[in-house]
């Protein structure tokens, strides 16, 4: 992505990333929960890059509650909301929608649980979605928070004074808040440490062909 700053100065190989809070949260994040705690204690489970805690099976989108749909007309705006970014760029004057494939799981971390650093293969756009974080241990600086790679792989040798690449990005979990990055992002969860549980949900979004 080329982004003119200045007539001289430019920015080039942008990342575009999505962090916004959800009006909504307080509405469904209570249904969320319930739902995805009543599905731990009875629903089978999956593993993938959690190790300890619990992954529900990629069916999340199809479960009956309410709060899911609710849920997924968040996802479709943030969704369209980052894929307008090259028009706006451009300043165009029509940002027309996209279509796409989406499938999602819950997560649920307990103290010690962690995800392992990993991609998400054969899709365009991750979702995260914060449920509940629970309350984190103060004196663990990196409790519970999702680590974003810096996707250039040798910027790491040449930092530069007040640049940040070759550096993660390090985001606090908050309850309500909703990431949108591109799938092909390094990404990891630091493991929990505190009381009660840290519940994300997570949602693979591959853009249909055909749609811009």
């Amino acid at each position: 992505m080329f982004v003119p700053i200045t007539p001289e100065v430019s920015s080039a190989f942008g990342t575009p990333i999505l962090k916004r809070a959800v009006a909504t949260a307080a509405t469904i994040n209570v249904g969320l929960e319930r739902a995805i705690l009543a599905r731990a204690q009875t629903g089978a489970a999956n593993r993938i890059s959690n190790v300890g805690g619990w992954q529900s099976l990629p069916d999340l989108l199809d479960w009956p509650e309410p709060e899911i749909k609710l849920l997924a007309q968040e996802v479709d705006h943030s969704i369209q909301q980052i894929n307008a970014l090259p028009a706006l760029l451009a300043q165009q004057q029509q940002t027309p929608r996209v279509r796409y494939r989406a499938y999602g799981w819950a997560n649920i971390n307990r103290p010690g649980d962690y995800n392992m650093l990993h991609v998400h293969p054969g899709n365009h756009w991750s979702v995260v979605y914060y449920v509940a974080t629970g309350r984190p241990n103060p004196d663990t600086p990196m409790n519970g928070r999702i680590e974003l790679r810096d996707p250039s792989p040798a910027a790491c040798f040449a930092r530069l004074p007040g640049f940040t690449t070759g550096q993660p990005m390090l985001i606090r979990p908050q309850a309500g808040t909703m990431l949108v990055f591109p799938a092909w992002i390094e990404h990891s969860v630091h493991p929990f440490y505190g009381e009660g549980h840290r519940i994300s949900i997570a949602i693979n979004v591959a853009i249909e062909t055909g749609s811009s």
